[in-house]
């Protein structure tokens, strides 16, 4: 085996350990909201720094590689690509950490009715499914799962874009609890942003594997396209561990 080839693997599992961690607290996060779970919250802003200190080793390594290797054409792709899902998961991380804290900010529970009505569950349920299949496309090499992805994102966003004018409705029938209200819609508008993060991880891993900035693609601007794909989420249980 090259050296850079044991660099790499290292490099891999590294980023392996950071995507489980931010996994686990980010299942752990769905938990704390669907039971407004404060102790959970808590323990979940806590290891907040354990996802950063992933972030700042794994860009070392990266930095390592390509200062002693100068690796070229697939190891090089590999690096870069690297790089950016370290990005992607300490952004999702922060996420994550932003639902706990919102979590830990909100007096008491909703209304059924009102959960309903923003499909926060539906919301929680895809955006796992996403972020969960477009780690495991990254790791096991499957970028024609990735493609799959950006059906259910495209859910995401919808509902998120319909939560503000509920929002908005149900502060005005209750505006004594206008800033649980408010926090609601931030830990929504949280659970898009790592959906974003989970589609970006998806095209990395296709171009990581087919060398496609798929972004720039036909299909990435057309839902109609899109809508023919099967839709990751549909059926979809998240795994006790993303291999």
């Amino acid at each position: 085996m090259r050296l850079i080839e044991s660099e790499i693997k290292e490099l891999k599992l590294k980023i392996l350990d950071m995507a489980e961690l931010v996994r686990v607290q980010f299942d752990q996060c769905i938990q704390a909201l669907d039971d407004l779970n404060r102790d959970l919250a808590s323990r979940i802003v806590k290891r907040e720094d354990e996802v950063d200190s992933y972030d700042t080793r794994i860009a070392r390594r990266c930095e390592r590689i390509i200062a002693l290797y100068q690796p070229v054409a697939n190891d090089l792709r590999f690096v870069f690509t690297a790089l950016r899902i370290n990005d992607f998961l300490e952004q999702a991380g922060d996420q994550v950490s932003g639902i706990a804290n919102k979590i830990l900010a909100i007096t008491g529970p909703f209304a059924p009715e009102l959960l309903d009505a923003l499909q926060l569950r539906t919301m929680e349920r895809l955006t796992q499914a996403i972020f969960q299949k477009s780690l495991r496309a990254y790791f096991y090499e499957r970028p024609d799962e990735c493609k799959l992805l950006f059906h259910d994102d495209d859910a995401i966003d919808a509902i998120n874009r319909a939560a503000f004018d509920i929002l908005v409705r149900t502060i005005q029938d209750d505006p004594a609890r206008t800033a649980d209200y408010l926090h609601l819609l931030h830990i929504i508008r949280h659970l898009e942003k790592i959906g974003d993060f989970a589609v970006a991880i998806a095209e990395e891993a296709i171009f990581h594997a087919e060398g496609i900035v798929y972004r720039h693609t036909e299909m990435k601007f057309n839902p109609a396209a899109r809508a023919q794909q099967t839709p990751v989420g549909q059926g979809l249980e998240t795994s006790a561990e993303l291999p």
